[in-house]
């Protein structure tokens, strides 16, 4: 091997085809690079899509769970009204239980 003329080439043209080599290399990682970078974009404005939909949903979902929650506690409201008109009518009804009781003993 001659080392004026390595590989059959003049150093010239060895250093074209490393020149060229290094464009042809530089060309497809410049290509994947943007096919990438649009690949991922378009993937974040998918993301964002849905994400911005998810969060509609979930203000909507928070909206009926505030609604739930005002019946919820309205109804709590009126059950404790009920009990309580329960118990009085317990106390009233016990009261004219002992009345009657009372009253027949008295006949007797």
């Amino acid at each position: 091997m001659d080392f004026h003329h390595p590989f059959g080439f003049e150093w010239g043209d060895l250093v074209a085809i490393f020149a060229l080599i290094g464009v042809v290399a530089n060309f497809a990682n410049v290509t994947i690079s943007h096919k990438a970078k649009d690949t991922n974009r378009n993937d974040f404005e998918k993301l964002d899509a849905s994400i911005a939909k998810l969060n509609e949903t979930m203000i909507k979902v928070n909206m009926v769970l505030d609604s739930l929650k005002a019946d919820r506690e309205s109804t709590n409201r009126r059950l404790d009204k009920i009990e309580e008109t329960s118990d009085r009518h317990d106390i009233q009804l016990a009261r004219i239980e002992e009345h009657v009781m009372t009253t027949r003993e008295d006949n007797q």
